[in-house]
């Protein structure tokens, strides 16, 4: 029994779906009150900010600017830079990870830094968030359920196949979504730069709902995000899962990640026109990161260059202690080579017609 894993707060329909994998193995009696505690809580606080704080889940003024690409691309990296721009409205750390409580209360007076654990990465109170983990919290369906029931990450895969997301309707999730995206913006001006990995499952979805988004998708090798993938994913299991995990079992979930990846990528580059996506390869925006966004931007006409690039240039100075790793003596099962070469083809062909 690991007495460290680290207590998330959810809301009931997340609880719930923990509670069904049985009694945790590797949290104490403590840990299981303080889980029923928070969710107590979170129910009522997210009640209160309701009736307190109402806002509107209308269309946005202006439709979000979304990055999309498989976990370990890029996608932190860049939300960080774009977020410093001016008209970009992104979710804060403290936001994304208090969904029930955020209206309710004035941003914190001090700000907190840690690393992540897979790759050194600095991220503090104020940091552009994935707000997917606001989603995990409020109840819709999220693969990051299984950071806390990794046995059951394959029962998840489903939630990776994007015609899911379109035959499930959009009063649901997508009405928590909005509801919280509402709190962010909160009437100010810009657009909202939204960074989720899980997102690029959704892109059939996005596209239906959102139609005039800008879109900006990640390619990274396969191979070499399969491994960075299996580490990322093994290092939230470490702090947050109530069971132990098989990796085997987390390898066939990423390797089905991996084909919807290839199927959203291909959709998304046949759907939508140059002028609102455009395809980023993840070595060209760690070496050359101004550079990057500056291409970008004079494809998605995000702003003014001028005010964006002192900005942009500082922060990626302040964010260059990414740590790349290698993966010596790795190797790949069949079943996940298909996979790789299946999502290498489409990524090349993707920024053929939509690359910088």
């Amino acid at each position: 029994m690991n007495s460290a894993a680290t207590v998330f707060p959810l809301g009931d329909e997340a609880f719930s779906w923990v509670q069904q994998g049985g009694r945790p193995t590797r949290i104490g009696l403590m840990q299981r009150f303080l889980y029923r505690w928070q969710c107590y809580w979170f129910e009522r606080n997210l009640s209160l900010q309701r009736l307190l704080q109402p806002v509107s889940t209308s269309p946005l003024i202006s439709d979000p600017v979304f990055i999309l690409g498989l976990w370990r691309s890029g996608t932190t990296f860049l939300h960080n830079l774009l977020g410093v721009c001016p008209g970009m409205i992104c979710p804060a750390t403290w936001q994304c990870m208090n969904p029930s409580t955020f209206r309710l209360r004035p941003p914190p007076l001090v700000s907190k830094t840690v690393q992540r654990p897979m790759d050194g990465f600095s991220i503090d109170t104020f940091s552009p968030q994935e707000d997917e983990f606001a989603l995990l919290a409020l109840g819709a369906p999220s693969v990051y359920r299984g950071f806390f029931d990794p046995r059951r990450i394959e029962e998840l895969a489903h939630w990776l196949d994007p015609d899911v997301w379109t035959a499930r309707g959009s009063a649901d999730w997508v009405m928590l979504w909005r509801e919280f995206l509402a709190g962010v913006a909160n009437g100010k001006k810009g657009r909202l730069l939204l960074k989720s990995p899980s997102h690029t499952f959704r892109i059939r979805a996005l596209l239906k709902e959102f139609p005039g988004a800008t879109y900006i998708w990640l390619v990274r090798d396969p191979e070499e995000a399969f491994f960075s993938n299996r580490k990322m994913w093994v290092s939230m299991f470490e702090k947050y899962a109530l069971w132990e995990w098989e990796t085997s079992r987390l390898d066939e979930f990423l390797r089905c990640s991996y084909y919807h990846a290839a199927q959203c990528l291909a959709y998304a580059a046949s759907a939508v026109q140059k002028d609102r996506l455009v395809i980023v390869d993840f070595d060209r925006l760690m070496s050359n990161p101004s550079e990057t966004i500056e291409d970008i931007n004079r494809r998605l006409s995000l702003g003014v260059w001028s005010e964006m690039k002192i900005a942009v240039a500082q922060t990626a100075a302040g964010k260059a202690e990414h740590r790349k790793d290698t993966y010596p003596g790795e190797t790949l099962t069949p079943g996940l080579v298909n996979a790789v070469d299946l999502l290498r083809a489409v990524q090349k062909t993707a920024l053929a017609s939509h690359g910088l």
